[in-house]
């Protein structure tokens, strides 16, 4: 049986996308490594402000939380789009990363904080490796990108206008974050 040119050119696109797949998910697994052996070797003062920091992004994602679960918790459950992504097309997942995470927000959450082993499974399909019928991250324990992202559902239903204000102040928390106090590096 021989093949269309076109269909062997799909076939090879979609090797090509798989492999692309599989580097993401590894290069996800080394990050997070990564961003743990930093974490763990973290003591003294570097510890203390990460402590402190941690407080406050917590905190902030707490009362993002609160202001939106009511509606998420509505919404949510019925939509077949969103978190429980099943298409490229519609992915806000970052290639390459764990639940969104970038280093600052990691270690943020991560502080004092056991995470739940990520489902390097899910990410194959396109779905969040802390995805279970749900986010199974603690509920102040999310990505920055995670916690900012709303559905044009959920953005109807909310006031957008005081959730845009918490979200400023998350995201001055994370661009106030100093990685060189936090290695103890600066004081």
């Amino acid at each position: 049986m021989s093949h269309s040119p076109e269909s062997i050119q799909q076939m090879s696109e979609t090797n090509n996308l798989k492999k692309d797949l599989q580097h993401d998910i590894q290069m996800a697994r080394k990050k997070l490594e990564g961003y743990e052996k930093l974490y763990m070797g973290l003591s003294g003062d570097g510890k203390k402000y990460l402590r402190n920091q941690s407080k406050a992004y917590k905190r902030s994602v707490l009362d993002i939380q609160q202001l939106i679960l009511p509606s998420i918790q509505r919404s949510c459950p019925s939509c077949i789009n969103c978190c429980k992504l099943y298409t490229p097309e519609l992915s806000i997942y970052i290639a390459g990363s764990l639940g969104c995470f970038d280093f600052i927000d990691y270690i943020l959450v991560r502080c004092d904080t056991v995470l739940p082993d990520p489902n390097f499974k899910n990410m194959e399909n396109n779905l969040c490796a802390f995805w279970e019928d749900g986010c199974i991250l603690p509920i102040d324990c999310r990505s920055f990108s995670c916690t900012k992202y709303f559905c044009d559902r959920l953005e109807k239903e909310l006031d957008m206008k005081i959730i845009s204000e918490q979200l400023q102040l998350l995201d001055c928390l994370m661009k106030d974050f100093s990685i060189k106090k936090c290695l103890g590096l600066e004081t």
